[in-house]
């Protein structure tokens, strides 16, 4: 059955407690920040995020992966690069959720070979009870159990990215069920 993890407010909440935090870093910086979302999970909350943001700030994606269905296969693969120049520049990386470490960490080794100043990490969940490698976000929105979770960005198999609020299942099979009947979903 699935549960409500994290309900529409209190992404508002966490968007409004991460954005005035990124705004009291970066206000009156002469190097305002470069905001890389990371495809297509974080696109959502990155979206969200950037309205709570009172400074000038320039957005760009990545993509990156390494799910296949609900399991990590540990290995991290780059689909998409980032566009913009981030040479000597403050990046916040922006993803919807770390849990093993290792692709946040494979990119942030990536993205510092172009030189950046400085580069801070941006998370809606983190899911500690599953990290594989070392690795601390500069801003959390929400630490939670070693579920699995969908929803608000968040996929099973590219389905439901589109809901306002994030769901966690006990039981594969419920959320398999759900897309083989393809009905409308009550989210």
């Amino acid at each position: 059955m699935k549960k409500l993890l994290v309900s529409e407010q209190e992404i508002k909440e966490i968007c409004a407690r991460i954005g005035k935090e990124i705004t009291d870093k970066f206000i009156g910086d002469e190097n305002p920040p470069i905001i890389i979302g990371v495809l297509k999970g974080a696109a959502p909350f990155m979206m969200d995020l950037i309205k709570e943001i009172k400074c000038f700030v320039e957005l760009d994606f990545v993509q990156y992966s390494s799910y296949q269905r609900t399991k990590s296969t540990g290995v991290v693969v780059m689909k998409k690069d980032i566009s913009t120049d981030i040479k000597g520049r403050n990046v916040i990386i922006v993803e919807d959720i770390v849990d093993t470490g290792k692709t946040f960490a494979k990119m942030v080794e990536y993205l510092h070979t172009y030189e950046p100043l400085h580069i801070y990490t941006c998370t809606l969940l983190d899911k500690k009870a599953r990290r594989e490698v070392e690795f601390e976000c500069d801003f959390v929105g929400k630490e939670i159990p070693n579920y699995f979770v969908y929803g608000y960005g968040l996929d099973y198999l590219e389905y439901f990215r589109n809901t306002k609020e994030i769901y966690y299942i006990d039981d594969e099979k419920i959320i398999i069920d759900e897309l083989n009947n393809k009905k409308e979903w009550n989210y």
